[in-house]
């Protein structure tokens, strides 16, 4: 049986998953506090930076990265 597309966003993501995040690619590294996770991302002055997001707000990646 496939999952519904609300039942597939609502799925927590694992760790070392990719993902998309605003306008980056990201790299969920585990769970923080509440509904958050950190994720490693490079930002555009390329410094890589680790923040915690609600992982509702994280979204699965297309087929295609580029």
């Amino acid at each position: 049986m496939a999952d519904s597309p609300a039942q597939a966003k609502k799925r927590k993501p694992t760790r070392g998953a990719l993902a998309r995040y605003q306008d980056r690619i990201v790299e969920v590294l585990g769970e923080a506090r509440g509904q958050r996770v950190m994720i490693r991302s490079i930002h555009a002055d390329g410094v890589e930076r680790r923040t915690a997001v609600k992982w509702i707000n994280l979204l699965p990646l297309n087929s295609q990265l580029f």
